[in-house]
C-alpha cells in the first residue's frame, strides 16, 4: 500500500511546480502562446521518452529507474521555481518531462509485478486514486502556498522528493519468481463481457482524449484567471475538485469492473462530459466553469481507470503502457495547441470549451466503432464454434 504514495507525491511535486510557474507567468503577462510552448515541450519530451522506455522496462530494472527519476524530477522542480526567463523555464520543463515519463512508466511495471494474480483491478484503482489526488493536491497546495514565496515552495518540493526516496528504499519487493498480475489475464466476474484485446485500442483513444481536454484547462485556466485578478486559491480550487472526483471515480471502478468492455458506459461518460463542456462554452461565467470543470472529474476517473486496465490486462503490457503514456503527451500537446489556436483566432477564451466538446464527441464515435467491431468479432467466433 505504501508504494502508492509515490505516484501521489510525484504528481503533487510536478503539478505543484507547474501551477506556480503558470500562475506567475499570468501575473507577469506572459502570452498564452509562450505558456503553451512551456507546457507543450514538457508533453513532447514525456511522450517520446514513454514510447522508448516501453520497449526497455522489465521487473529487474524498474527500481533503479524509479530512484533515478525521483532525484532528477525533484532537482528540476526546485530549479524551475527559481527560473524567471522563458528559455530557462522551457528547457527545465522539457527535462522534467523526461524524468516524469521514466517514473510513471516504470511505476506501472513495478505495480503489476508487485500485485498478485487477480489483484490488477485493485492495483489500478489504488494507482488512479493516488496519482489523481497527488495531482489535485499539488495544484491546490500551490494555490494556497504561492504567496509565501520561493523558499516555501522549494522546501515542499524537496520534502516530496525525499519522502518518495525513503518509501522506495524501504519497500520489500516480492520474490522475482513469484507469479504476478503482469503474467495473468484478469477476467470479470458474473455476466461481465470477456476480455477483448481490441479494447486496448479503445483505451488508447480514451487516454488521448482525456489528456486532450484536460491539459489545456489545467494550464490555461490559471493563466486566464490570474490575468483577471482572481486569487490563486480560487483558481486552483475547481481543478482540485475535478481531480478529487477523478480519484474517487477511479477508485470506485474496483467494484464496478462489470462496466468494463461495454459500449453503454463509454457513451454515457463521453456524452455527459461533452454536454458539460458545451454549457461552459455557452455560459462561461466563473460559477458555471467552476462547477463544470469539477464535474468533468467523474468522467476522467472512469476513463483513466479503463485505459490503464485495458493496456495492462492483455498483450505486451509494458509496451501497451508505453503507448498509453506516449498518448498522454501527444493528447496534451495537441490539446494545448488546438485550444490555443481557437482561443487566439476567435479572441474568446471560452472557445477552449467548444474544442473540448467536439473532441469528446469525435472520440466517442471512434470508440463505439471499435467496440462494435469487438462485438462482431466475438459473435463470429461463437458462431464458428470451437
Amino acid at each position: 500500500m505504501k508504494i502508492y504514495i509515490c505516484p501521489a507525491l510525484m504528481d503533487a511535486l510536478v503539478f505543484f511546480v507547474t501551477f506556480a510557474v503558470m500562475y506567475r507567468a499570468g501575473e507577469q503577462g506572459m502570452s498564452i502562446m509562450r505558456c503553451a510552448w512551456i507546457a507543450g515541450l514538457f508533453q513532447l519530451t514525456y511522450m517520446l521518452t514513454s514510447l522508448a522506455v516501453g520497449f526497455l522496462l522489465s521487473r529487474r530494472n524498474t527500481r533503479i529507474i524509479l530512484l533515478t527519476s525521483i532525484v532528477l524530477c525533484t532537482l528540476c522542480g526546485v530549479t524551475c521555481l527559481m527560473a524567471k526567463e522563458f528559455i530557462m523555464i522551457l528547457v527545465i520543463f522539457g527535462c522534467m518531462g523526461i524524468w516524469m515519463a521514466l517514473f510513471f512508466n516504470a511505476f506501472q511495471t513495478f505495480m503489476r509485478a508487485e500485485s498478485a494474480p487477480g489483484d490488477l483491478g485493485r492495483s489500478i484503482g489504488l494507482y488512479t486514486l493516488a496519482w489523481s489526488m497527488g495531482y489535485g493536491t499539488g495544484i491546490f497546495s500551490s494555490g494556497i502556498i504561492y504567496r509565501l514565496g520561493f523558499i516555501a515552495l522549494s522546501v515542499l518540493t524537496i520534502l516530496a522528493g525525499v519522502t518518495m526516496l525513503v518509501i522506495m528504499l524501504m519497500h520489500q519487493s516480492r520474490p522475482s519468481g513469484a507469479p504476478s498480475a503482469d503474467e495473468c489475464v484478469e477476467q470479470g466476474s458474473g455476466k461481465a463481457p470477456p476480455v477483448d484485446p481490441l479494447y486496448v485500442l479503445v483505451g488508447w483513444i480514451m487516454i488521448f482524449t482525456a489528456m486532450f481536454i484536460q491539459r489545456p484547462i489545467h494550464n490555461f485556466f490559471p493563466v486566464i484567471y490570474a490575468k483577471a485578478g482572481i486569487s490563486p486559491f480560487m483558481t486552483g480550487l475547481p481543478l482540485f475538485l475535478q481531480l478529487a472526483l477523478q480519484a474517487v471515480g477511479g477508485f470506485a471502478m474496483i467494484r464496478w469492473r462489470h462496466l468494463l468492455y461495454r459500449r453503454t458506459p463509454i457513451g454515457l461518460a463521453h456524452g455527459g462530459a461533452a454536454v458539460i463542456a458545451l454549457i461552459m462554452w455557452l455560459w462561461p461565467s466563473l460559477p458555471i466553469c467552476f462547477l463544470g470543470i469539477s464535474l468533468i472529474g467523474a468522467y476522467a476517473g472512469f476513463v483513466f481507470f479503463c485505459c490503464v486496465y485495458y493496456s495492462s490486462n492483455s498483450g505486451r503490457r509494458s509496451l501497451n503502457i508505453g503507448v498509453n503514456e506516449f498518448l498522454v503527451g501527444l493528447g496534451s500537446f495537441a490539446g494545448l495547441f488546438v485550444s490555443e489556436w481557437f482561443m487566439r483566432r476567435t479572441g474568446n477564451d471560452a472557445s477552449m470549451y467548444l474544442v473540448v466538446a467536439v473532441a469528446l464527441l469525435v472520440s466517442l464515435a471512434a470508440q463505439l466503432a471499435i467496440a462494435s467491431l469487438a462485438i462482431a468479432s466475438r459473435f463470429r467466433r461463437v458462431v464458428a464454434g470451437p
